[in-house]
C-alpha cells in the first residue's frame, strides 16, 4: 500500500512537471525545440533537421527596440520562422514596459552556420554599441539516422 501511495505521488510530480514545462513553451513551437536564452550566447548548438530554435530575449517593443538577425545565415542550415512577442507573468504583474521575444528558426539540411543577432530600433538602424548575441548552429542527423555501411 505504501509503494502504490508512493508510485502515485512519483506520478503526479511527474505529470505537473511536465505540465509545467509545456506551459513554458510560447505558442507554435514544437516540444522538442531547443529553447535558449541571453546566458547561452556565444554557445554551440546542436539540432537535427526539422528541429526548431527558439531563442528568448528581452525586448522593448514599446520603444522600438528588438532583435533583428544581424549577418546572414547559411539558410540551407537554418531558416528563420518568425519572431513573437509575449510578456511573462512577472511582466505583466508589474505593468512591465519590457517583454519576451521569441525568434524561431527551423533546422534543415546537415551543416553548419552562426547566428548574429543586434539589438535595434529598425528604423534607427544598428549603432556600434548596440548590444549582440550570437550562437553556433550544428545541424546533424539525429543517430538513429544515419545509414552503416
Amino acid at each position: 500500500m505504501i509503494l502504490r501511495t508512493s508510485f502515485s505521488r512519483l506520478a503526479m510530480i511527474l505529470i505537473i512537471g511536465s505540465l509545467a514545462a509545456c506551459a513554458q513553451l510560447p505558442k507554435g513551437v514544437s516540444p522538442d525545440a531547443a529553447l535558449i536564452g541571453l546566458a547561452d550566447s556565444g554557445r554551440l548548438v546542436r539540432l537535427h533537421p526539422g528541429q526548431q530554435l527558439v531563442i528568448q530575449l528581452e525586448a522593448n517593443i514599446t520603444t522600438g527596440y528588438q532583435w533583428e538577425i544581424d549577418k546572414t545565415i547559411d539558410r540551407s542550415v537554418l531558416l528563420g520562422d518568425g519572431s513573437r512577442f509575449s510578456k511573462t507573468q512577472a511582466q505583466r504583474n508589474q505593468d512591465d514596459q519590457v517583454s519576451e521575444q521569441y525568434l524561431r528558426f527551423v533546422a534543415q539540411q546537415p551543416g553548419r552556420t552562426r547566428l548574429q543577432l543586434v539589438y535595434v530600433q529598425p528604423k534607427v538602424g544598428t549603432l556600434g554599441d548596440s548590444p549582440r548575441y550570437n550562437v553556433d548552429v550544428i545541424v546533424a542527423p539525429r543517430p538513429d539516422e544515419t545509414k552503416s555501411d
